[in-house]
């Protein structure tokens, strides 16, 4: 490799890291207000409210993402 292709290329590993050290940054200063995975075909999630300072958790489960998010928000507006 080329001195000068070899530079442009480490800029360019050192502008991605700079990008992602950002984007640590800002998530942990936000940190995080909810999170939504699937074990299978059922998807879990929890939600917090800061103006509520509570957490609703769904450890029920449901069949697709959306329904699962439509679940959280009706519980959310049944605790307000």
């Amino acid at each position: 490799m080329r001195p000068k292709r070899l530079r442009e290329a480490i800029q360019a590993v050192v502008r991605e890291n700079d990008e992602l050290l950002r984007a640590l940054k800002e998530y942990e200063e936000e940190e995080p207000t909810n999170l939504t995975w699937s074990e299978g075909d059922t998807w879990y999630g929890w939600t917090y409210n800061p103006e509520k300072k509570r957490y609703y958790f769904d450890d029920i489960g449901n069949t697709s993402l959306m329904g699962l998010w439509e679940d959280q928000w009706a519980r959310e507006e049944g605790n307000s």
